[in-house]
């Protein structure tokens, strides 16, 4: 019998297919209208005008990438990976935190293929929930592995509605809490701090772990993988050092598969606790 991860990664098989035939033909025609200023990536500028620019306003697109189904193809297909990482966590799953990081993954990875997409702010809004979803669940595993005494009753799923509840109200009002003037959710910083607290936790559930060798593989993978998101994301941004527009390779898709990778890697090494079962296992 096939892992959860191997049986996951097959049956995305035909829907990668059909998002590669959509962004091979990519239709064109203004399906999505007006597009907003430039954000954390570059796939859609025109690369002509990035040597003449001083800063990034809407002027910087392309407008046939623009007019088109998918503005942003290998940023959007790229979502594939938060969806397949999903589903395997939904097959392996005994426990309801797992479900809910898996429903946190496959909903981020819509979220995000369709700003990518679009290039709208209503679904770079959804896109914001399902990072912030994806943390707080991680953060609220790692915690419980630590200590499985929160798992338990009542106050387990307080935690796990709990991180969906501050997932959406520090997404959405994420501009508007301010602490003498500092925005304490704003996406850099939510994403900074949780990837942090989460590594602490991790590490901290070493002392947890049937098998030593398997839990240091996982977090080598899940520094690795980290890492190169990472250099992805920021490298694809205005004057980064990733930032070519009509490069086969994006380091903002970069970002999305990696940081796909990282998650699992990370779910790895909190399963190997006890408390959760492994997408390794048949």
């Amino acid at each position: 019998m096939k892992s959860p991860v191997t049986r996951a990664a097959l049956w995305s098989l035909p829907v990668l297919a059909l998002l590669l035939g959509w962004a091979w033909t990519n239709p064109q025609g203004n399906f999505w209208g007006t597009v907003e200023p430039p954000k954390a990536q570059g796939e859609a500028f025109d690369a002509t005008k990035l040597a003449t620019v001083q800063r990034p306003t809407v002027d910087l697109y392309a407008a046939e990438k623009l007019n088109r189904l998918i503005r942003e193809p290998q940023n959007t297909v790229s979502n594939l990976a938060y969806a397949t990482v999903g589903l395997a966590l939904c097959l392996a799953g005994r426990r309801r935190e797992t479900y809910s990081l898996g429903a946190a993954s496959a909903f981020l990875a819509v979220g995000s293929g369709l700003y990518h997409a679009s290039l709208v702010p209503e679904w770079r809004l959804i896109d914001i929930l399902g990072v912030y979803a994806v943390l707080y669940c991680l953060v609220v595993m790692a915690a419980k592995a630590n200590w499985p005494r929160l798992a338990a009753g009542a106050l387990g799923w307080a935690l796990d509605v709990g991180a969906w509840v501050l997932a959406v109200t520090t997404g959405i009002f994420r501009n508007d809490v301010r602490i003498a003037g500092f925005k304490v959710f704003d996406s850099t910083y939510v994403v900074v701090a949780a990837v942090a607290l989460s590594w602490l936790l991790v590490l901290g559930v070493a002392r947890r772990q049937a098998s030593p060798k398997k839990y240091r593989r996982a977090v080598v993978g899940a520094a690795f993988f980290s890492a190169g998101s990472f250099a992805g994301g920021l490298g694809d941004r205005f004057g980064g050092f990733w930032l070519a527009p009509d490069a086969f390779v994006q380091g903002h898709a970069v970002w999305h598969v990696l940081g796909a990778f990282a998650v699992l890697a990370v779910y790895e090494a909190l399963a190997g606790s006890g408390l959760y079962r492994s997408t390794c296992e048949h």
